[in-house]
C-alpha cells in the first residue's frame, strides 16, 4: 500500500533546484515524494528504509541522460520532468504498490551489498502477462560500475531475477536466479562486488 497525497503531488513541480541538489548528491541520488506528500525531495538511496515502499520519480542516472544525451539544461529538464511525473505518477504509485514483496527483498539485499538504486524503475508487462520491473543501480565503490536488475513475476510465490554488470557502459557479466520466499539472499548479490573488483583490477 502506497500512502501518497496524489492531488497535491500532481499539482507540485520538480524544480531546477531539485535537479541541482540531485546533481550534487551524485550516484545513488533519488527524487521522491517528501514526507507529507506535498512535493518532492532529494534523498540518497543508502539512507532510505527499503522495508518501506517508495515511489521513485527520478534518479541521478536519469539526470545524467537528460543533461548529456538529450542536451537539455536544468530548467528544460525540470519542466519536462514535471510533465512526465504528472502523466505517470498515478500509474507508478499503483505499480509500486502492486510489486511483489520479493522485488523489494531483492532490492534490499543488493543495497546491503553496496549497490544503490540510481534511476526511476521502469514498469512493463511481458507478452505472457508477467509483471516486469527494470532497475538501475550504481556500485558504491566505483561509479564506473553500473548494474541492471530485471525481475519478472508470473507466479505469486516466486520471480525470476536477472542482474547484469556493466563497466563504462560495456557489459561484463550477468547472473539469473529464481527468487522464492525461502531462497534467501540471491547469490548474485554477493558475486557482483567481487566480479566488479576483479574486472577493474584486470582493466586498470
Amino acid at each position: 500500500m502506497i500512502d501518497l497525497n496524489l492531488t497535491r503531488l500532481l499539482a507540485a513541480e520538480v524544480t531546477s533546484e531539485h535537479l541541482l541538489a540531485l546533481a550534487g548528491t551524485g550516484p545513488g541520488g533519488l527524487i521522491i515524494p517528501d514526507a507529507d506528500s506535498s512535493g518532492y525531495t532529494v534523498a540518497r538511496a543508502e539512507h532510505l528504509d527499503w522495508n518501506r515502499r517508495r515511489v521513485i520519480v527520478y534518479g541521478y542516472r536519469d539526470l545524467a541522460l537528460d543533461l548529456a544525451l538529450r542536451h537539455r539544461n536544468r530548467n528544460e529538464a525540470a519542466a519536462c520532468l514535471t510533465r512526465t511525473v504528472r502523466a505517470g505518477l498515478t500509474g507508478w504509485a499503483a505499480r509500486t504498490g502492486e510489486a511483489s514483496p520479493l522485488v523489494w527483498r531483492v532490492r534490499e539485499d543488493l543495497h546491503r551489498h553496496g549497490l544503490r538504486l540510481n534511476a526511476r524503475p521502469q514498469f512493463s508487462t511481458t507478452e505472457d502477462g508477467g509483471a516486469r520491473i527494470d532497475d538501475t543501480f550504481t556500485w558504491r565503490e566505483d561509479r564506473r560500475i553500473t548494474l541492471t536488475l530485471c525481475t519478472v513475476q508470473r507466479q505469486p510465490h516466486s520471480l525470476m531475477a536477472a542482474l547484469d554488470l556493466y563497466c563504462g557502459g560495456h557489459h561484463v557479466t550477468g547472473w539469473c536466479e529464481r527468487i522464492t520466499r525461502t531462497s534467501g539472499v540471491p547469490r548474485f548479490a554477493d558475486l557482483a562486488g567481487d566480479r566488479a573488483r576483479l574486472h577493474l583490477d584486470l582493466r586498470d
